[in-house]
């Protein structure tokens, strides 16, 4: 048997975030990963809520949490934690050479690929805007890159801002045989291609430019932001990206480093396949790791396995969803599971486990089930993070408040 004071199920943001606020508390903490997340399709980005039920952006994210339905979990993580865990966030996160910009009571707006606004709450420093008075923007367009159109993404801004927006076409090494991907882009941009984007460049650069790239500046923190900033005159911002995101990438990679550094014990390709329950205590949760299996005890499991995105929450038919490691009851709506509307609200992104207001699973009439159990991220239940844009904010407010003791 192996004993922890705090072990957290999942690798993803809300479990990465988890560990290292349990270790940085002084908690034993042992985080139990298998596999990387869903990292490639985040962000990055913290949207604590983007858009109103009637899809207008909301001015202030934190007072706007007030008008959600009762689900919601914003109501059960209660507003002091979603303010302290952003402050946790940026602190960490400053300290780890990797600054993020914003509050939870105002947007930043950041570009997209297509040449539209995004609002979100904290930014990385690479896709924070400056101001864009006086400013003309040159869109950055690498020849051959897929997922990227340049001259669409200047026209499409032409449209929303005063300034000057232009496109520029500029040739780094191409992948032979094959289309650049943001990936491979990002990783030769990592490996001194930036040094290239920058002599391309040069000729346009000045003080009053702001150089608009695709999402390729590295998958390894921040170095080539750093390095194209400090070597152009003007600003360098970068845009948001389609999955697979370098950005989402590269926050992994920044809270892997954060937890090891916090004390995690970290332990990869443990396949968590059950649990040994007592009344409404867990005693211990069952671990394959290859071929042998584990017994882990805590005083406090953390459940961060990612819901159905990352087979946290499972189905086979429209009959009964189940949660995997702890077998606990799942909250869902049969009758209303999707919507017409693409754009509506969808049932069964609302589905997922209900909590009480210290995130421990309930059942149907609201009793505790599990009391040194905590549900955080996409496995909580009661919204549709898609559609309000707040599911990095959800995860990171769930994975503060479940690992503060």
């Amino acid at each position: 048997m192996k004993e922890r004071e705090v072990v957290v199920i999942g690798g993803g943001f809300s479990g990465l975030m988890a560990a290292i606020r349990s270790a940085r508390a002084g908690k034993r903490t042992a985080l139990l990963q298998y596999g990387s997340g869903a990292f490639p399709l985040n962000s990055g980005l913290i949207d604590i809520l983007g858009y109103d039920r009637e899809k207008n952006e909301v001015k202030n994210p934190l007072e706007a949490i007030k008008n959600l339905p009762k689900k919601h979990p914003y109501h059960r993580i209660g507003e002091a934690a979603v303010r302290s865990s952003a402050d946790f966030f940026l602190k960490l996160m400053e300290e780890q050479g990797f600054p993020y910009e914003g509050s939870v009571t105002a947007h930043r707006h950041v570009a997209t690929a297509i040449g539209t606004w995004k609002p979100s709450s904290l930014v990385p420093a690479s896709m924070d805007l400056p101001d864009l008075k006086g400013k003309r923007i040159i869109v950055v367009d690498v020849k051959g890159l897929k997922d990227f159109d340049g001259k669409m993404a200047a026209a499409n801004l032409t449209e929303r801002v005063d300034s000057v927006v232009e496109s520029t076409r500029i040739e780094l090494e191409p992948v032979e045989g094959r289309d650049i991907t943001l990936l491979s882009c990002a990783r030769f941009m990592e490996n001194g291609g930036w040094q290239k984007a920058v002599e391309a460049l040069r000729p346009l650069d000045a003080e009053d430019v702001i150089f608009l790239f695709p999402q390729v500046l590295g998958i390894q923190g921040n170095n080539v932001y750093r390095a194209l900033s400090k070597a152009l005159k003007g600003s360098v911002v970068e845009t948001t990206g389609m999955p697979p995101s370098a950005n989402g990438m590269r926050l992994r990679d920044v809270l892997l480093r954060a937890a090891w550094s916090a004390g995690v014990e970290i332990v990869e390709n443990a396949h968590v396949i059950g649990a040994e329950t007592e009344g409404k205590t867990c005693k211990y949760i069952r671990v394959q790791a290859g071929v042998h299996e584990q017994h882990y005890s805590a005083e406090r499991f953390i459940l961060a396995t990612g819901g159905f995105y990352s087979g946290g929450l499972y189905m086979e038919d429209l009959q009964k969803p189940r949660e995997v490691v702890f077998d606990l009851p799942v909250s869902f709506d049969k009758s209303h599971w999707t919507d017409k509307d693409f754009f509506a609200e969808q049932g069964f992104m609302l589905t997922g486990i209900a909590t009480d207001e210290s995130l421990r699973p309930v059942d149907a009439m609201g009793t505790v089930v599990l009391d040194n159990v905590r549900i955080v991220g996409r496995n909580l239940d009661g919204y549709d993070f898609c559609r309000e844009h707040s599911g990095n904010g959800v995860a990171l407010s769930s994975a503060y408040k479940a690992a503060t003791f």
